[in-house]
């Protein structure tokens, strides 16, 4: 009989593993959720190779010390210290809670230009009135949200991202850490919106469109097998092949696939 596990730390699998019976022939060992695994290292957001991210710094927007402060905070992400982080971003929170106190108008966060096009141009569809603020408290939120997916501290990350999509609310990437947060709480149905949303806003992260897409692809077919929709999850795992061929979860996920298929013969 298949089965899957949903777990972050390698050493978590490694304990599942022992655990578990042996595989007999034809069993699928599954992947971890999309966004995080439990046998290879999350990237960190801003990575090392300085390739560009959803959550690079917008120079012209940033300060010397926001910037020092984010830096410092991937750093101990980087150096598995996610408390550290969170602690680093405590004050660069505080000061942004500070100056945007007493403000009426709608609050968006922009990583990109496209993003802030996106969110001033929505608002004035809608006849809002609006406001772009400096990228570095997205930044910093984000640092937060994802130091305590680390730490395990779920409920806290999931009011964190469900507070910055609302001020972001077609970035990506935080679109898919949303989307992996209400996955690991089971919250299949809500995780699949996240996900779902995620996909329609890649087009907004110019550097980094078919990673975001093929990511949050991966999430909406484990979210959709969950949920017994086999149809549906095998087009999501085949269209995130079809962006990176070379993706190696998508054929783990349509094997999986097939053997709950043979399953309900």
């Amino acid at each position: 009989m298949a089965f899957r596990t949903i777990g972050r730390a390698a050493v978590l699998g490694a304990v599942l593993l022992a655990m578990a019976p042996t595989t007999a022939v034809g069993q699928t060992v599954r992947q971890q959720p999309p966004g995080n695994s439990g046998d290879r290292v999350r990237s960190a957001p801003d990575r090392e190779d300085n390739s560009p991210s959803v959550a690079s710094r917008d120079k012209d927007r940033g300060t010397p010390t926001v910037d020092a402060k984010y830096d410092a905070g991937m750093a101990a992400i980087r150096a598995r210290n996610p408390g550290r982080a969170v602690e680093l971003m405590r004050p660069v929170l505080a000061d942004f809670e500070k100056k945007y106190a007493g403000e009426k108008r709608q609050i968006y966060c922009a990583v990109t230009p496209e993003q802030s096009s996106a969110y001033l141009a929505g608002a004035a569809k809608a006849k809002l009135e609006a406001v772009a603020i400096d990228a570095g408290w997205c930044r910093a939120q984000y640092v937060t949200g994802y130091a305590l997916i680390d730490l395990e501290r779920l409920p806290e990350a999931l009011t964190t991202f469900q507070r910055l999509v609302a001020y972001a609310p077609q970035n990506s990437r935080y679109l898919n850490e949303l989307g992996y947060i209400l996955m690991k709480q089971k919250k299949w149905k809500e995780s699949l919106d996240a996900y779902r949303r995620s996909e329609a806003s890649a087009d907004l992260t110019p550097d980094r469109v078919k990673e975001e897409r093929c990511l949050a692809l991966k999430g909406i077919g484990y979210d959709l097998v969950e949920l017994g929709d086999y149809n549906a999850a095998e087009a999501a795992y085949r269209k995130c092949l079809n962006i990176n061929p070379e993706d190696t979860d998508s054929p783990r996920e349509l094997e999986y696939i097939q053997e709950q298929r043979k399953l309900t013969v």
